[in-house]
């Protein structure tokens, strides 16, 4: 037996020898039993007499008696054609972490032909929870919640959902890992196709079925997971040791959950998914091969596993270097929507390369910073005629509405009459939109699955409701919420974001191609974006613990490890952990957009956290990573530089970029505008194109200043408020107050004028009765530009 404060291993004899060990976790004062390891030894090789599974069973153990921490089984036998073997495993726990690392070393005498050498085979809720979990994650391929199982239909067609043992290059982040508890749930003894247990329809049949393990001894949550280099060269030259995962445990029929790794690799020698090699690894006489891995035991929900490998590791892997500086990049980009997305006849965008052209705000909104922040005045220059000419373009042929469109954007929502004017008009246009959002929501607050048209009807179960259905909906209300002050966008946006907190996996972002309940990145940047607007608009801490716990869910499907010489794989993210339309697998195919947008809100997050602290909240929404704001904005980087690296930096596709890679390097149509790249460069450098907020308190009033600048110090006065705007130097900010009606606008001690009129691209300033907003056209003299506002006699907005 050996032991840390954390975990412990007892390894059990039978008559022949060692044969196995029992993994305890530590439960207060005692010990529970979460997983049996078995066996310690396993060979399958060939022999005169044909394919031979045997096991190697030692006669003693060598335990480090100093520290009782480490343990060494070394034995020697013989096959059945007399060839001695010796077989080594040592088990080292670290002394201060729920970590055991371990080493195997297998050698024999004469040549010998394998099929398998198994390393550490982890059969999790044996003894305990049996084929019950909470839990369950191999990054890139599974991420599952309750009684949901592994290699699942549910989201591919039959002859693709098969995960048990896969390409090492499908998985984004060398770990397994099964969570169990005293909420683990079995599954149910006839899952309709569909089932997904945080899913709306399945969870209130789950809770009254009451499906929690009946065996479990587990107070608390437990995490148990392998982890390993895939790079190791366990034999001197090969690399992938092959890994194993199946919950619950339908590969041997048995009531637990499989982590299992062993050799030789895969696809060398192993077929993906199978259990041993068809091709047999030839192993010299006297050749040492050697596996390495690492057994975490640890409290806590599934995503303890990926914070201990981290640890473990350093922390987050450093981004690959630039491939271009910042103002290159801007070259790139600019090139893209000057020339490439661009068509010179109809004067639109294009969101794709060859595809229908319209008018793109968002572009315009991105080209007027370029305009800004270029250093070569012809390409500040022909920014700018650009932006003029689309705007003049917008304004023909759709009014200031046209103005807050988000065609042909991912990610760009509203800012572009923040930067160029007709704001009043702009923010009116959003109403029926807001409306329409709110009169579609649910009691309960949600929305559900509507497919679109009979293809899409198989994609999920119309009338339920995932997370994906929800957030992408709840986002718009806060946005619209944070920026304007609206009260009845902000209760209808709180109500989503309570009703959100029943959901535990990012799923149904993009059902207009993808399963719904399949695992997708796009719902978690969703989630993130609408919980974070919700904190910005409330201060209620528990809305920023749940956008950190959605930005958690999105980091098993970033790439945390790398191929040499492939630049686009480090920080490369996978869209969903599923499949479009059941039959093309996304799985080791990056789609950089999707990771794009969660990096842009991720950002946005990593600067909250700068200075918001996260306090215990009544969230049920469990946190487990530990990360910083520099570890998120890391996250950021990495994801922003491999989009970088699979842009086209020149040609005829010039700051376009693919849809999809395939062995990360060959890059797959459609290639797509330069927006979502641009947008967390930008923000990278400080030039962040949101629409920026500040709120302030004031008696029973909350005051809401929204602008296109930066905006600082926002304070009361006696008689109204004062604040600072940071913009470009010689031109004009847009802004607009909610919450006070003013007398009087001083801008840096001087009146600003008055307008009888809509504000549009003139300086001044002017009142909306209809929505009790103030809206400011400030001019800038040089960057800063103080404003003070002296409240009229105007009742307060309540809140």
């Amino acid at each position: 037996m050996i032991q840390n404060g954390r975990m412990k291993l007892e390894f059990f004899r039978e008559p022949d020898g060692i044969a196995y060990a029992k993994v305890f976790a530590r439960q207060g004062s005692g010990w529970t039993q979460v997983a049996a390891w078995r066996p310690l030894f396993r060979i399958v090789s060939d022999t005169k007499a044909g394919e031979q599974t045997w096991e190697i069973r030692p006669d003693e153990a060598r335990l480090a008696k100093a520290s009782g921490r480490n343990v060494e089984f070394v034995q020697s036998t013989r096959d059945t054609d007399g060839v001695e073997w010796e077989a080594c495993l040592r088990v080292n726990l670290e002394p201060d972490r729920p970590v055991a690392r371990l080493h195997y070393e297998w050698k024999a005498t004469q040549p010998r032909q394998i099929r398998a050498l198994l390393g550490p085979n982890i059969y999790v809720g044996d003894g305990t929870t049996g084929e019950a979990k909470t839990w369950g994650l191999f990054p890139g391929l599974e991420y599952l919640f309750g009684a949901e199982r592994s290699s699942n239909p549910r989201d591919f067609a039959p002859t693709l959902a098969d995960r048990r043992r896969p390409h090492p290059q499908k998985i984004t982040i060398p770990l397994m890992a099964i969570t169990i508890g005293p909420d683990s749930q079995s599954p149910p003894e006839r899952p309709g196709r569909f089932f997904t247990p945080d899913s709306f329809k399945d969870q209130p049949p789950l809770a009254d079925a009451n499906l929690r393990s009946r065996t479990s001894n587990l107070k608390s949550n437990v995490t148990v997971s392998l982890w390993w280099d895939p790079l190791q060269r366990w034999d001197g030259e090969h690399a992938f040791p092959s890994a194993r995962f199946s919950s619950p445990n339908f590969d041997e029929g048995m009531a637990n959950h499989r982590l299992g790794l062993f050799l030789p690799s895969t696809p060398d020698f192993v077929t993906e998914n199978a259990g041993r090699a068809n091709k047999p690894y030839e192993l010299p006489a006297n050749k040492t091969v050697a596996l390495d891995a690492s057994l975490v035991v640890a409290p806590g929900p599934i995503n303890v596993a990926l914070r201990e490998y981290l640890q473990h590791n350093g922390g987050l892997p450093k981004p690959n270097p630039w491939p271009r500086s910042f103002q290159n990049e801007l070259d790139v980009c600019r090139a893209g929507f000057l020339k490439t997305l661009w068509n010179e006849k109809s004067e639109r965008w294009s969101h794709c390369i060859g595809w229908a052209g319209s008018h793109a705000p968002g572009f315009a909104a991105l080209l007027w910073l370029d305009s800004q922040i270029a250093e070569k005045a012809e390409a500040t220059r022909r920014s700018r005629e650009r932006v003029e000419l689309a705007a003049q373009n917008m304004l023909r042929d759709g009014g200031p509405a046209s103005l807050t469109s988000q065609a042909n954007c991912h990610i760009m929502q509203w800012e572009f009459p923040f930067l160029c004017g007709y704001l009043p008009e702009a923010m009116a246009s959003l109403e029926p939109q807001i409306k329409s959002l709110i009169q579609s929501q649910k009691p309960d607050g949600g929305w559900r699955y509507e497919p679109g048209n009979e293809q899409q009807t198989g994609l999920g179960q119309a009338g339920d409701s995932v997370l994906g259905t929800c957030a992408n909906r709840a986002a718009t209300l806060l946005r619209y919420a944070r920026i304007t002050g609206d009260t009845v966008a902000l209760a209808a946006g709180e109500k989503a974001l309570r009703l959100m907190e029943n959901f535990r996996v990012p799923r149904g972002g993009q059902t207009w191609e993808c399963p719904m309940y399949e695992p997708d990145i796009l719902a978690a940047a969703y989630a993130i974006r609408a919980y974070h607007d919700g904190f910005r608009a409330t201060g209620d801490p528990r809305w920023l613990h749940d956008a950190v716990y959605w930005a958690e869910t999105g980091v098993p499907f970033i790439y945390l490890w790398s191929l040499p010489d492939k630049p686009m794989m480090l920080g490369a993210t996978i869209p969903v952990f599923g499949s479009t339309f059941y039959t093309h697998s996304w799985l080791a195919m990056p789609v950089q957009w999707c990771g794009l947008v969660y990096a842009y809100h991720v950002f946005h997050l990593a600067r909250e956290l700068e200075h918001a602290p996260l306090p215990k909240t009544g969230s049920p929404l469990p946190l487990a990573l530990n990360f910083s704001a520099s570890d998120w904005r890391r996250i950021v980087e990495l994801i922003t530089v491999s989009g970088m690296h699979q842009q086209f930096a020149d040609g005829e596709r010039i700051g376009a970029y693919p849809d999809s890679i395939s062995q990360f390097e060959k890059r797959n149509p459609a290639f797509i505008n330069p927006e979502d790249i641009l947008v967390n460069v930008l923000a990278l450098h400080g030039f962040d194109p949101d629409v920026k907020t500040a709120r302030l308190r004031k008696a029973n009033n909350t005051i809401v200043v929204s602008s296109g600048a930066e905006i600082e110090n926002l304070k009361a006065t006696s008689n109204g408020i004062r604040f600072k705007l940071n913009f470009f130097p010689d031109e004009l900010s847009h802004s607009l107050v909610a919450g006070l009606k003013p007398k009087e606008v001083l801008v840096d001690g001087r009146p600003l004028p008055q307008s009888a009129n809509l504000v549009r691209r003139e300086p001044g300033w002017w009142w909306d009765q209809t929505h009790q907003r103030t809206y400011l056209t400030v001019p800038h003299v040089q960057k800063s530009a103080s404003v003070e506002i002296t409240e009229g006699d105007a009742p307060a907005r309540k809140d």
